[in-house]
């Protein structure tokens, strides 16, 4: 409600990334709350929707698709930004909406053969056990779930969907990039506008590398754990605490970047500060002025002394 009209093109896109995001966030945080044993591709649930009867493969499921739809949610931005600014007279108008609605059906759909073929369990526990010797007795008695025995069929639709977000999303920066280039050579926009697009985008630029900073840790930590087979439980719950830090980086951001909403922020934190001084002020009036009304109002010991010494007077 806060974003001025000149970002009316792009608030919608960027409300949509920031939805999905908090979204993954409070998946992993709250809803499914995940306590994994990598290298091998099983954990348990501690979260709400496991108090509330929902099987820890669904709730893979649900976090592993919020992660491809933030994916996809990125390359959504770039797109708008190019086709608004370059791509509306170009051929590239007609085959947008299917591509970026392909993304949005890959995220649903890229996990789900890893969901429909998870192991018999007593088997894949077996086969845990076997991996992780040194597994303390106590996890062992927690109700683990596999999702896979082998761990390609769950890194693989994650790293594929990856890469095909990242090649998306740097062919539209590189096409952005020429069509600014060309634009400037051929002087059908202005210097201006063009600074404003690339102060826009820097500040873009930015709060995605965040996003993909929390991402990108975790994902490197599991591309060399697994085929090492190194087990370490800190460092497991140390990349899920990384990676759900994402939506809470991405906000504050967001915020630092962009000016308009920098400004609400600070205007809110000034009106508070200034309501509070306010608050503050009356009560010191208001202490000092029934001090004043204390101290003028004789008691009335005061008065019964006056008494005496004027009767005393009177006699002598």
């Amino acid at each position: 409600m806060k974003t001025p009209k000149i970002m009316n093109s792009v608030k919608w896109i960027m409300l949509n990334l920031h939805f999905w995001s908090v979204m993954l966030d409070w998946g992993i945080t709250f809803f499914t709350k995940p306590f994994v044993l990598f290298p091998a591709m099983g954990g348990v649930a501690l979260g709400v929707l496991s108090d509330l009867g929902v099987g820890t493969g669904e709730q893979i499921y649900l976090v592993v698709t919020l992660f491809c739809i933030v994916c996809a949610a990125i390359v959504s931005i770039f797109e708008n930004r190019y086709y608004l600014s370059f791509g509306q007279n170009s051929c590239w108008r007609h085959y947008r909406i299917p591509c970026m609605l392909f993304n949005y059906f890959l995220a649903f759909l890229i996990f789900l053969p890893a969901y429909l073929n998870a192991p018999d369990q007593a088997t894949g526990l077996q086969k845990l056990h076997d991996n992780l010797p040194e597994l303390p007795e106590r996890i062992r008695r927690m109700p683990i779930y596999v999702i896979a025995i082998d761990f390609s069929l769950v890194v693989g639709p994650v790293v594929l969907m990856g890469v095909l977000i990242i090649a998306e999303a740097l062919a539209f920066v590189v096409l952005i990039f020429l069509g600014a280039s060309k634009a400037l050579r051929e002087r059908t926009v202005s210097i201006n506008c063009v600074i404003i697009q690339k102060k826009f985008l820097r500040a873009l630029y930015i709060q995605i590398l965040m996003i993909l900073l929390n991402m990108g840790v975790p994902l490197c930590y599991l591309g060399v754990a697994v085929p090492l087979h190194y087990y370490n439980q800190a460092a497991n719950n140390i990349i899920f605490i990384i990676y759900s830090l994402h939506g809470v980086s991405s906000t504050i951001v967001m915020i630092w970047l962009h000016k308009p909403y920098r400004a609400v922020i600070q205007n809110f934190f000034r009106r508070s500060h200034a309501r509070r001084l306010s608050n503050v002020g009356t009560d010191h009036r208001k202490s000092m002025f029934e001090g004043k009304t204390a101290t003028n109002m004789p008691s009335t010991v005061n008065i019964r002394i006056q008494y005496n010494v004027n009767i005393l007077n009177v006699v002598v």
